[in-house]
């Protein structure tokens, strides 16, 4: 079993979709840029915490969300197993002996069933990365395959460093595919019945079937709807073309989110937020600076992962 991830404290992961992350740290120090030679991702995620033994499982599911990204379910052979909201998987697909890093986008309580405990990812299409691109040959090839993962790193929920108690309202900032650690995070404050405000920013371009074909949109949307999860969410559509269609169940803004959006979300409870912030590294460089300098938010409650 996979053992408590250690100190969050002003914690940065790069990462790409999820396959491919970089751990720099503190946020105080400049941010290393990619190199033109790219590593791997088990040496950009050599530092962080990980369970020593590998899992096997099945690929029994996949389903298209949209023209660029699929949701897929791992069944856990070996039964049921522990591991915290936001984390992610080393994962080996057939014939290629280095792991990708996807996400896990399901909630804890789905990995624990007694019958039929299972992981899902949801993986943008990426046909330079080997692991994603197995995960996308056609449904029919690859359903029922055996891979094996490996859970790992530190970008989780509950936080390390703050306890659930010291805690009224959660901030999820998530830029494109950032929402995946999210979607976990948020199924296991809804399945856990934590008494919680959640403020939800999401940004996202909008597919062509609209906004039912935004990553977990509607699964969020149920959630609030079914007073599962108690607060808001706001939608921020990036795409300078969308279709015209009933945006009265949410909050839609036409535009990006700045830090001044993320800053009245938290108004007033500062010291009682913990804000978690995922996406493009010129997004959330943004606003975690804008958060946290000038005597802010303390940085040991701002919890940072950033892509390219």
């Amino acid at each position: 079993m996979f053992t408590r991830p250690r100190s969050l404290r002003n914690c940065v992961s790069f990462l790409c979709q999820r396959p491919e992350f970089v751990v720099i740290r503190p946020i105080k120090l400049p941010i290393r840029t990619m190199s033109a030679q790219r590593t791997g991702h088990l040496e950009r995620t050599a530092q962080e915490p990980r369970d020593e033994s590998l899992l096997d499982v099945r690929l029994s599911r996949i389903d298209q969300v949209n023209e660029r990204i699929r949701l897929f379910r791992l069944q856990l052979e070996s039964g049921p197993v522990k591991f915290s909201a936001g984390q992610w998987l080393d994962t080996y697909v057939p014939n290629n002996p280095k792991p990708g890093g996807f996400t896990i986008t399901s909630s804890p309580k789905a990995a624990m069933k007694p019958d039929s405990p299972y992981f899902e990812l949801a993986v943008q299409e990426s046909p330079g990365n080997p692991p994603a691109a197995w995960l996308w040959q056609p449904p029919s090839e690859i359903l029922g395959s055996r891979l094996q993962v490996r859970v790992g790193g530190s970008f989780v929920f509950p936080p390390a460093e703050v306890a659930v108690e010291e805690i009224r309202r959660v901030m999820f900032i998530a830029g494109g595919v950032g929402i995946n650690p999210f979607a976990s995070m948020m199924g296991c404050i809804a399945e856990e019945g934590y008494k919680l405000d959640v403020r939800v920013l999401y940004s996202s371009k909008v597919p062509a079937q609209g906004l039912t074909g935004v990553l977990f949109l509607e699964r969020i949307k149920t959630w609030f709807e079914e007073n599962k999860i108690s607060g808001d969410l706001e939608v921020f559509e990036t795409s300078e073309h969308g279709k015209n269609e009933d945006e009265s169940r949410f909050n839609v803004s036409k535009r990006r989110f700045t830090v001044q959006d993320v800053k009245e979300a938290i108004a007033g409870q500062e010291k009682e937020s913990v804000v978690y912030v995922c996406g493009p590294a010129g997004m959330t460089d943004e606003i975690v600076d804008g958060l946290t300098r000038d005597g802010g938010i303390d940085k040991k409650r701002v919890m940072l992962e950033k892509w390219w």
